[in-house]
């Protein structure tokens, strides 16, 4: 039987010195290799970590023996954005503000790293507190942009709004996005690039925008597309 979590790079030297006298092997996939009593605890290099066994408690209560160590347990509420189609010639640009804990979405990757996506989804739908979905199809946003509003206003807009809807339900939690600054920076927000790799409710963020997207029927063409700034 194999588990599979998402950790965070910046979490890598604390998973490896824990398992440090468990080493058994390595290669130019994997950062390490542990064998603790029946279980196999291999960490790769894109974060993905899988344990084997044969005992499905014992598995369990490795993978939260690796939760507990790798996400701390008072850490705040994270509310991730993660958006998708923004440089695509036809359909939608979807954006998604996703609120959870990392702890209980680490078993899911960036929808780049995912090839099995409804599964996924069924994951974060488990594992998320809420989250709110802006999809903008092709004839709104050429209607935008023939107004001079950027995909960049768009999604700054969608996540402010999105951030106030919970923060009207008295929710308290820490806000990050995905990529680089928008177009500014009054929104108290924290800009993290490849923070779909990195932080797991953004992970799980991206999930939801690429299903969306990819289960769309519109495929209309984006008349502005071809505008040089794509932004």
């Amino acid at each position: 039987m194999n588990l599979v979590i998402n950790v965070p790079k910046d979490k890598f030297n604390s998973l490896e010195q824990d398992y440090k006298l468990l080493l058994t092997k390595t290669n130019q996939n994997t950062i390490f290799v542990a064998k603790k009593n029946d279980i196999t605890i291999s960490l790769y290099k894109t974060g993905k970590t899988v344990l084997q066994g044969l005992n499905e408690d014992d598995l369990h209560k490795e993978k939260q023996h690796i939760l507990d160590l790798v996400f701390d347990p008072k850490e705040e509420l994270i509310l991730g954005f993660d958006e998708t189609g923004r440089s695509e010639i036809e359909g939608p640009f979807v954006i998604t503000g996703l609120l959870g804990e990392n702890k209980d979405l680490a078993i899911v990757r960036d929808s780049k790293k995912t090839d099995h996506l409804d599964k996924a989804k069924q994951r974060v739908d488990s594992g998320a507190l809420g989250y709110i979905t802006f999809v903008l199809n092709p004839k709104l946003i050429d209607k935008l942009r023939s107004e001079e509003i950027t995909l960049n206003d768009m999604e700054e807009r969608f996540i402010v709004n999105a951030k106030k809807t919970f923060e009207d339900l008295h929710l308290r939690f820490k806000t990050i996005v995905d990529g680089s600054p928008l177009n500014s920076n009054k929104i108290n927000v924290d800009y993290i690039p490849k923070a779909d790799d990195l932080v797991p409710c953004v992970s799980a963020a991206s999930i939801i925008s690429k299903t969306i997207r990819d289960d769309s029927k519109n495929k209309d063409k984006r008349e502005t597309w071809n505008i040089k700034k794509k932004n």
